[in-house]
């Protein structure tokens, strides 16, 4: 199960936060993004369950100078080929 947590965070606090975030996920963290927009952080997460990553985003939010989390859930994976040979939208 792929997750992204999108996090708003306080920008002086956002070193802290990328350590407890990676210190808390472990090995399910894959990758952290820090982007420019409505949220500060992306982390992707993959977990092997439901449960471990309700766990894991449940703390995520608690930490401090994590101001909103927002989770979007991966239902397919679509690879570079798989997006070409999409076929076209009825006009």
């Amino acid at each position: 199960m792929l997750v992204f947590a999108l996090l708003s965070v306080n920008q002086n606090k956002i070193q802290d936060i990328l350590h407890k975030v990676k210190d808390i996920s472990g090995k399910h963290l894959n990758k952290v993004h820090l982007v420019y927009g409505e949220y500060d952080l992306i982390a992707e997460i993959q977990a092997h369950n439901p449960e471990t990553s309700v766990n894991i985003l449940r703390m995520i939010k608690e930490t401090e100078g994590v101001n909103t989390l927002k989770t979007y859930v991966v239902s397919d994976q679509l690879t570079d080929e798989a997006v070409l040979t999409l076929p076209p939208e009825p006009c």
